[in-house]
């Protein structure tokens, strides 16, 4: 019994990690709804963030 419950959680917890990583919006979604927070996404600051860019319009950061 105590090994069908170990392969149960570990197919629960393998499900729940491929969903993750392919429905990434719907696992955000299910976060919320649990009440879990949502990890922050991060926003690039773009070539305007770094003094190493050019900022002449032609590309060639860094």
């Amino acid at each position: 019994m105590l090994e069908f419950a170990v392969a149960v959680l570990i197919v629960c917890a393998a499900a729940i990690y491929w969903y993750a990583r392919l429905f990434p919006a719907g696992w955000g979604r299910v976060r919320t709804a649990v009440g879990l927070s949502t990890p922050q996404s991060t926003t690039g600051k773009g070539c305007g963030g770094c003094s190493g860019c050019d900022r002449s319009g032609k590309g060639g950061c860094h």
